[in-house]
């Protein structure tokens, strides 16, 4: 191999630890959200256990690598140093792309980036080399890329529907005065949300742990029926116990669990999203055989799980993803400093709730005095946190179950969609969708989801771009593009400074207008 390859290497080596940055920033909303939100314990402490388990589920991380390696395409179509070539205007496009969403504060899937990042750039690729659009096509996995996409779009409705069902219920049982009924029926609402995340933690967070062999997934397998009864009755019987005897906060201990486990599957499977890549082009300059298992180093990974729970802690980006997801899904009115609304919007609220109020006429009146009692709140923990405990430990526990069995099925899903269509379903259900505010939501869940279709786009264009410039150019295009790289993102921090600034001042107006 040449200089080009040489030099590519390299960089795909700064471009690995850059885009472990940028993903980690886009994507910790998934994990936090539902413990900041609630502000269950201290920020430090929820970064802490979220640093946590990233690092732990990055050593289980090993093997899904392999997906962004021969899971969109065929590397036995390309020569070596055309594998090299097309690994690297991935990972620059991918690197763009996130730090862009990041900046604006919108989350994003980085299933779905780099899927349609391999997709673009294996097509292009081999349209050049191969001369037609139809030889360029037999390169695609064509069956593994339409059942990413129709699984990702499946859980986006599902996510959706799901949450505001176990959130309806939840606090028909609890409301929100929760803590009288929750000393009495608590104990077995714990036993279910603990089982679903430890379900979740087998199934996603150590999947691919060395641990996890073969032997004992099929076992755990044939036996699923038998683990969950026994771990709902173990766990009830916990819960019970710390209730009764010990007065422990439960649902602290629930959210803070689900935090860790959250956090531990999206570094075990979302790191093949952000140095997969960078792994494939390196192992490809080296000469290795794509189309076989390569193990990635153990230190490779740990490595990478140290970076992303380090990004935790001092990226501000971060920040202003989360506060995007948690503005979408508080009580809090300032959600119309985030969003405008619009006629459109404004008619369509207006139309649902004048149906609203026509099905519930034909409902018993006693029926609707006992669900509205159930949903009286004085509004003082309105003032403390966004949205309360309650609801934080349903947010953990749908999307870890919804997760698990979407695993366990071997169904695709990205866990950037599910996480945050589950708190905007516990949201709608909980009523901070009320009509002063719907219209706002409804814009800013329409924006979030609306841009997510984008990326795809945006991703499958980009990186069929740089490879076109990595193609033609060389080393000449590839110096071009990481200038161009680094002036983008120079410019994307000041981008995201002046949205900051924008968004204190118009929370600092609206804080002064709210009544004392």
């Amino acid at each position: 191999m040449g200089t080009f390859e040489l030099l590519a290497a390299a960089c795909l080596i700064f471009l690995a630890a850059g885009d472990l940055i940028v993903g980690v920033v886009n994507d910790a909303v998934n994990f936090m959200n539902s413990a900041i939100g609630s502000k269950v314990a201290t920020r430090r402490i929820i970064l802490l256990v979220a640093g946590l388990g990233l690092i732990i589920g990055a050593t289980f991380s090993d093997g899904i690598i392999e997906v962004a390696r021969k899971g969109i395409f065929n590397p036995g179509m390309f020569t070596l140093a055309e594998a090299v070539m097309l690994f690297t205007a991935v990972a620059i496009a991918d690197i763009i792309l996130l730090d862009l969403y990041s900046s604006f504060g919108l989350p994003t899937s980085t299933t779905v980036s780099v899927v349609f990042e391999l997709l673009g750039a294996a097509l292009i690729l081999a349209f050049w080399k191969f001369g037609s659009l139809a030889s360029a096509w037999e390169v695609i996995n064509s069956a593994t890329a339409l059942k990413i996409v129709l699984g990702i779009l499946l859980s986006i409705v599902i996510s959706f529907s799901v949450a505001i069902v176990v959130q309806f219920i939840t606090r028909f049982i609890f409301s929100f005065d929760y803590k009288k009924q929750f000393q009495k029926w608590g104990a077995l609402w714990s036993g279910v949300a603990m089982t679903s995340l430890v379900f979740f933690i087998l199934f996603k967070g150590s999947s691919h742990a060395t641990f996890m062999t073969p032997e004992l997934k099929q076992s755990i397998n044939e036996n699923v029926t038998n683990v969950i009864l026994f771990s709902f009755v173990s766990f009830t019987a916990l819960s019970f116990i710390a209730l009764r005897f010990f007065r422990l906060n439960i649902l602290k201990i629930i959210v803070l669990i689900g935090t860790g486990a959250l956090a531990m599957a999206f570094a075990g499977n979302d790191l093949a999203n952000f140095i997969g890549v960078s792994v494939a082009g390196v192992n490809a300059f080296l000469g290795a055989d794509l189309t076989g298992k390569l193990p990635t180093p153990t230190w490779v990974v740990l490595a990478a799980g140290i970076v992303m729970s380090v990004t935790l802690f001092l990226s501000k980006k971060a920040n202003t993803v989360t506060e995007t997801e948690i503005a979408l899904a508080s009580h809090s009115k300032t959600i119309k400093n985030h969003w405008k609304a619009n006629i459109v919007v404004e008619k369509f609220v207006a139309n649902f709730s004048a149906f609203f109020e026509g099905f519930k006429k034909i409902l018993p009146a006693r029926l609707l005095q006992f669900i509205k009692q159930r949903w009286e709140t004085d509004g003082a923990h309105r003032n403390e946190h966004d949205f309360d405990i309650m609801r934080a430990a349903v947010n953990v526990m749908t999307a870890a179950a919804l997760i698990s069995v979407a695993t366990s099925y071997k169904l695709p899903l990205s866990t950037t969609y599910v996480t945050f269509m589950v708190a905007m379903g516990t949201a709608l259900a909980d009523g901070a969708w009320d009509r002063d505010c719907a219209a706002y939501r409804i814009t800013g869940v329409a924006t979030v989801v609306g841009g997510w279709f984008v990326t795809a786009a945006v991703a499958f264009t980009m990186a069929g771009i740089t490879v076109t410039a990595l193609y033609f150019g060389r080393t000449i295009g590839l110096i071009t593009l990481l200038c161009l790289v680094a002036v983008i993102m120079w410019k994307l921090v000041h981008v995201h400074k002046r949205q900051e600034l924008k968004r204190r001042a118009a929370n600092s107006i609206e804080a002064v207008k709210q009544p004392l």
